[in-house]
Parts: C-alpha cells; sequence; structure tokens
C-alpha cells in the first residue's frame, strides 16, 4: 500500500478530485475510470496473488456507495461512487472500508454543524449538499499517516 507507484498517483488522484468537487461539484470519469484500471492492472503485475482483493475493493466499495446513493436518492453522486470504487482498487477492500469509514466520521464532525448552523441562519440553510472527495482524501489521509507510523 505504501508503494510510490500506488501513493503518488493515490494523492495526485486526490488532489484533483477535491479540486473540482470544491469547484464545480464534480469528480470526472476522466481521471478516476483510468485510475480504477491503473491500480488494477498494477496490482495484477506487482502482487498476482492478491489481485482479487484489489478487484473486490474496487466492487464492495463502489457498490456500498452505490447503495447509499439509491438509499440517498442521489444525494451521494456517481464521482463519489466511482472514488471510492477507485480508492477500493488501490488499497484493498479492507483498508478501503477502513477509509471509507473515517470519510465518513470526519464528514460527520463537518456536516453536523454546518447543518445545525443552517438551521439557525437561513442563508446558510441553502446548503443542501456537501462535496465528499474532500472527506474521502481525508480518510486517505488518515490512513496512509497510520500505515507509515507502524
Amino acid at each position: 500500500m505504501l508503494s510510490p507507484f500506488v501513493t503518488v498517483p493515490v494523492f495526485l488522484i486526490m488532489a484533483v478530485s477535491v479540486y473540482t468537487d470544491l469547484r464545480r461539484r464534480m469528480i470526472y470519469d476522466w481521471l478516476t475510470l483510468p485510475g480504477i484500471a491503473y491500480f488494477l492492472i498494477f496490482h495484477a503485475i506487482a502482487h498476482p496473488g492478491q489481485w482479487v482483493t484489489y478487484a473486490l475493493g474496487a466492487i464492495v466499495l463502489g457498490g456500498i456507495s452505490l447503495g447509499m446513493a439509491v438509499v440517498s436518492s442521489g444525494q451521494l453522486g456517481g464521482g463519489d461512487i466511482k472514488l471510492f470504487a477507485l480508492v477500493g482498487s488501490a488499497v484493498g477492500w479492507q483498508a478501503g472500508l477502513l477509509i471509507m469509514a473515517l470519510a465518513y466520521i470526519i464528514a460527520g464532525f463537518v456536516a453536523i454543524p454546518l447543518w445545525a448552523i443552517g438551521k439557525r441562519w437561513a442563508a446558510v440553510g441553502k446548503w443542501k449538499e456537501v462535496p465528499l472527495a474532500p472527506f474521502i482524501a481525508g480518510g486517505t489521509i488518515l490512513l496512509y499517516i497510520t500505515a507509515a507510523a507502524v
């Protein structure tokens, strides 16, 4: 997981995703889909016996995100779904689930106060959605910091 062939592309993709999600509320397919393919091909070559773990990462994280998007009536966008699938293909399903949990915990620490403020002040209450890419990136960074410290 700490290979530069994984770490550098993950952080570059996260940086661009955070920028575009904050700026335009979009995470583009031209960024996530080639990234998923890159990580799956890289792991198939570098870890042929463990390749299934990374493919399952893309399927499990993408599937959970898709289920959450359906349940939330579209509050979770397609770009977020593919970004989670990318994370799963980069780090595997187990670490990916941890990143997903961390992303939603961090998002809760931000979204709940914004919701409370929105109840108090009508101008802030116009915020219906919070971009998720910064929180996915935050969860990824936390996992990498923890993995590097161990």
